[in-house]
């Protein structure tokens, strides 16, 4: 089982998408807690979660995905309907299709290698607090960059995005960071990890969640406990280096 922090970074959304889909009906938690009230999802409703996003991408409102997984009107349907729409949507839902027929051969060639122990390098970084949708990441990093390019700092490696607050949905909380060179100030925040279990994943940024369960996985089998904090920095190759702090 999940906290609604953990399903939300696995499932690479934000936890107000994850509310929007409960009160809507999309994706309703598998349990609640009484004592606290928390919300817990378990790892069958991540394929759901993943139908969800994917027709969200290419413009399915709420109201007609609720159709679809209620089975009142079939995915083709709607997307026959969508398609006539505008020749943008037809080139998107195109490569969706795409990439859909290719993922097996995806997931084959882009095996990733066994985590390893390593710390989290020191950094500085420029970086903006606060809970974003997943989906608009770029709009946080394109803030950052501009940030840096404002002030004349030179921009020192791949941004990031660093969770807190895993196991406790209270305290949750996430920061998208962007290292920067010769520059402190208050919107910046040094960080360093002494000790992480870490991967570099080849899989691509939208199947990071394949790591992560690789990380959980590996974490149980190997004994090591791990904290509330994770670290997923993007990198140009399109590779993601996974941190999660021991």
């Amino acid at each position: 089982m999940y906290t609604s922090g953990q399903f939300a970074m696995i499932g690479n959304v934000g936890r107000k998408a994850l509310r929007l889909y409960r009160e809507e009906e999309l994706l309703i938690p598998a349990m609640q807690c009484e004592e606290n009230g928390y919300y817990y999802y378990d790892e069958s409703q991540l394929s759901k979660l993943t139908t969800i996003k994917r027709l969200r991408s290419i413009g399915i409102s709420l109201f007609e995905i609720k159709q679809i997984l209620s089975g009142e009107v079939s995915e083709e349907e709607i997307l026959s309907s969508k398609i006539k729409e505008t020749d943008d949507l037809l080139r998107d839902m195109k490569k969706m299709a795409s990439d859909k027929k290719i993922d097996g051969v995806k997931e084959a060639d882009n095996l990733p290698i066994e985590p390893d122990i390593r710390p989290f390098e020191k950094c500085i970084c420029l970086y903006v607090d606060e809970n974003v949708e997943l989906e608009k990441l770029g709009i946080s990093v394109g803030k950052l960059y501009e940030v840096a390019a404002h002030k004349g700092v030179e921009v020192a490696g791949s941004h990031f995005v660093r969770y807190d607050g895993l196991m406790d949905d209270a305290k949750f909380a996430m920061k998208t960071c962007l290292p920067v060179n010769d520059y402190r100030g208050e919107d910046t925040i040094e960080l360093f990890e002494e000790s992480c279990l870490h991967i570099n994943f080849q899989g691509g940024f939208s199947k990071v969640s394949d790591a992560h369960k690789i990380m959980r996985q590996y974490a149980e089998e190997h004994l090591i406990e791990l904290s509330d904090r994770v670290y997923e920095v993007y990198n140009q190759d399109m590779s993601v280096d996974l941190y999660y702090v021991i």
